[in-house]
C-alpha cells in the first residue's frame, strides 16, 4: 500500500484523478503519492518562482520523482502554424488553452534545480540529485488515437491499459522515469537516494498533509477484489452442465460468495435448494443474504446441520430425543448428538408422509466441518438422493475438528473436483505472516492489496490481553476504524481464553448458539467464525508452539482459520515463549 501523503480533493470531479488516485494508492509501501500537489518554491540563483498545482505526484527513492497531469474525455491534436509547440490540444473537440504536456512540464527544471542545491552530501560539496520527470493521464482513452506522435512522446502517456492494476502503473512510470534525454548527453536524469533525514525534507517540502483513515485507504484498494470475483463467477458458469461438483477452495478464494451465485443459478431455474453449513453464524448470513434476495422457505432453506436436523427429528416425532434444548452444558452435548443420529431417520419418515420437505439442489459450505456420516444423511434430503444436484465446498487446510476426514466420504470423494487456488480477501501481509508462522501457503492474485503489517503484541499472563485489547481498540480508532469492522477472534473457547471475564458495554462474548452484537465489539472462539470475515481481526489467546522451534506451530491449522478472517489488518496477541 503507497503512502498517500495527500489525497484527492473531496470536491474533485476529475474521472482521470479519481482513477489515477485509487490505482496509485495500490502501489508498494516504497512509494509516496500525492493528489492536488501545490508545489511552491523559490529558485533564488535563477530568480524563478514556482507557484503551481499538480494533479498527481510519485515518488520513490530509488526511481525518483514523476509529476502527472490528468485529462477526462478523448485528447486530440491538430498541426496549426504559429502555436507554441505546432500543435492545438483538444478535449472532446473543443480547444484547450494549454497542451497538457505544457501546463506540466513548467514545473520539472525548476524543480531540478531546487533540488540541486537543498540536498548536499556530509563533507562534500556535492550534493544528491532527484530525478523529475513529467507525464500526462488520459484513462479514458485506450491508445493516443488522435494524438499525434510528435506532439509529445508517446511514452509519457498513460492510458487505460496501464491503470489495471498498480502493477501496470508501477511498470509505466518506471519507463517513463527512465526516459533517456537529450539535454543530459542522452541518458536519463541522474537519481541518488536520499538520506532518511533528507527523504524527510523533501516530503515536508512537497507537503504531508490530511493522512487518510485507513477505512480511506483500504476503499482505494477496493478494486482490488473485484476482478478476481468475476474469475470466480466465470469458473462457476463452467460447472453448470455438472450436476454434482465438488468445489476445492483456499481460505478467501470466495467459497462462500460462489455459493450465493450457485443458489442463485439454481433458484432461477426453478430448483428448490438446501444450503446447509455446521457454523451456526454463517447459517445466520446466509439466510439474511437470501431474505436480501426475497427468496423464502419454498425456494431456498439456509441452516446449520445441527439446527436442520433439530427441525426434522422434532417434525417427524423421532421416539427418545427431547422436544426442546435442554440448557445444561453437558445435556446439551448428547442431545445435539441424538439428534444427529436420529437425522436420518426423521427424513425416513418424512418421506413415508409425503412432506414437503425435499430438495431439488444441495449446497454444502465448509464442507470439510461435516462428519463423513452427515454426508450420507443430508444426501437423503434430496428429492432424488442418487441423481438431484450437489455441490460442495471445502478447504483441507480448514480442518480443526478432531476426527472429521475430509473427503473421509466415498461418495462426496468421488465427485468431479474444481479448484479454486488463490484467495483474494486477504492482504498480502496477512498472508505472509500465516505461511511464516503455520507454514500453510495461500496464494493469492497479483493485484491483491500488500496491506499493513501484522501486529503482534506480547503477552506473559493471558488476563493481561484484557487491558491490551481496550489500548488495541483506542489506537485503531485513532485510525478511523469503528467498532463495527473491529472483530476479537480467540483460539481459546470463552472457558479457556485470558479474555473470558470481558464482558461490558464495549465488548461482548459470542457463546454457541448467541448471535453478533451488533452495539459491541464481539468477542468469538475461532471454531464459530469459519466462513465469515471482518475488515479488522484482533487474534488473541495464542500459546507457544509445542512443536519444536523451526517446525510450523502445533495449531498451524486453528492459527491459519483465525488470522484469514481478517481482511484489511491483523493484529494477534501472543504469548511469550518459556511461560
Amino acid at each position: 500500500m503507497a503512502v498517500v501523503r495527500k489525497m484527492l480533493s473531496a470536491n474533485s470531479t476529475s474521472r482521470s484523478e479519481k482513477t489515477l488516485a485509487s490505482v496509485a494508492s495500490g502501489l508498494s509501501d516504497e512509494w509516496d503519492v500525492w493528489m492536488n500537489a501545490n508545489l511552491k518554491f523559490e529558485v533564488k540563483r535563477q530568480h524563478v518562482s514556482v507557484d503551481h498545482e499538480v494533479d498527481c505526484i510519485l515518488y520513490h527513492k530509488k526511481y525518483g520523482m514523476l509529476l502527472i497531469e490528468c485529462k477526462d474525455g478523448k485528447i486530440s491534436t491538430e498541426e496549426a502554424l504559429g502555436t507554441e509547440d505546432g500543435y492545438i490540444w483538444k478535449q472532446n473537440n473543443r480547444i484547450m488553452d494549454r497542451s497538457p504536456s505544457q501546463q506540466v512540464q513548467a514545473s520539472i527544471h525548476p524543480l531540478h534545480d531546487y533540488f540541486s542545491e537543498k540536498f548536499p552530501r556530509p563533507g562534500s560539496r556535492s550534493y544528491f540529485r532527484v530525478r523529475v520527470q513529467w507525464a500526462v493521464c488520459f484513462p479514458d482513452m485506450d491508445s493516443m488515437g488522435k494524438i499525434g506522435s510528435n506532439a509529445i512522446q508517446p511514452k509519457r502517456i498513460i492510458l487505460k491499459q496501464d491503470l489495471t492494476s498498480a502493477n501496470a502503473l508501477e511498470r509505466k512510470v518506471k519507463k517513463i522515469l527512465e526516459t533517456k534525454e537529450a539535454s543530459y548527453g542522452g541518458e536519463p536524469f541522474p537519481n541518488d537516494e536520499l538520506t532518511d533525514g533528507d527523504y524527510n525534507e523533501l516530503v515536508a517540502f512537497i507537503g504531508c498533509f490530511d493522512e487518510p483513515t485507513w477505512p480511506e485507504l483500504w476503499e482505494m484498494e477496493s478494486g482490488a477484489r473485484i476482478q478476481p470475483s468475476l474469475i470466480q463467477e466465470t469458473l462457476m458458469d463452467s460447472i453448470t452442465r455438472n450436476p454434482r461438483m465438488r468445489i476445492e477452495g483456499v481460505a478467501g478464494s470466495g467459497k462462500s460468495l460462489l455459493v450465493l451465485w450457485e443458489t442463485r443459478r439454481l433458484v432461477a431455474e426453478g430448483k428448490r435448494v438446501a444450503v446447509l453449513c455446521y457454523n451456526d453464524l454463517l447459517a445466520e448470513q446466509l439466510q439474511q443474504n437470501f431474505k436480501n434476495l426475497g427468496y423464502d422457505d419454498s425456494q431456498v432453506v439456509a441452516a446449520s446441520f445441527l439446527k436442520l436436523a433439530c427441525k426434522y427429528v422434532r417434525t417427524a416425532r423421532v421416539p427418545g430425543v427431547p422436544r426442546k434444548e435442554p440448557k445444561d452444558s453437558k445435556a446439551k452435548t448428547e442431545y445435539f448428538q441424538s439428534v444427529s443420529e436420529s437425522f436420518g431417520p426423521a427424513i425416513k419418515e418424512l418421506r413415508k408422509q409425503k412432506k414437503n420437505m425435499f430438495f431439488d439442489a444441495l449446497v454444502i459450505d465448509e464442507g470439510q466441518d461435516f462428519e463423513n456420516g452427515w454426508l450420507d444423511t443430508v444426501q437423503q434430503l434430496l428429492k432424488d438422493p442418487q441423481n438431484g444436484i450437489i455441490r460442495f465446498f471445502y478447504d483441507h487446510n480448514q480442518t480443526i475438528f478432531k476426527g472429521r476426514e475430509v473427503l473421509g466420504n466415498k461418495t462426496f470423494a468421488s465427485l468431479p473436483v474444481m479448484v479454486l487456488k488463490r484467495g483474494y480477501r486477504c492482504t498480502k501481509k496477512i498472508l505472509e505472516w500465516v505461511y511464516d508462522t503455520t507454514d500453510i501457503r495461500v496464494p493469492c492474485y497479483e493485484d491483491t492489496p500488500e496491506g499493513r503489517p501484522v501486529d503482534v503484541r506480547v503477552y506473559t499472563d493471558p488476563k493481561e490481553q484484557v487491558e491490551m485489547l481496550r489500548k488495541e481498540v483506542e489506537r485503531l480508532g485513532k485510525k478511523g476504524v469503528e467498532p463495527k469492522d473491529i472483530l476479537v477472534v480467540s483460539l481459546h473457547g470463552r472457558g479457556n481464553s485470558g479474555l473470558a471475564d470481558l464482558d461490558d458495554d464495549m465488548f461482548q462474548w459470542s457463546d454457541v448458539n448467541d448471535s453478533l452484537n451488533s452495539l459491541a465489539i464481539n468477542i468469538v472462539s475461532v471454531y464459530r467464525y469459519k466462513g465469515l470475515d471482518k475488515k479488522v481481526v484482533i487474534l488473541t489467546d495464542l500459546e507457544p508452539s509445542k512443536n519444536d522451534p523451526g517446525a510450523p506451530h502445533s495449531n498451524a491449522h486453528l492459527i491459519m482459520v483465525g488470522a484469514t478472517r481478517a481482511k484489511e489488518h491483523l493484529v494477534v496477541f501472543k504469548q511469550r515463549h518459556g511461560i
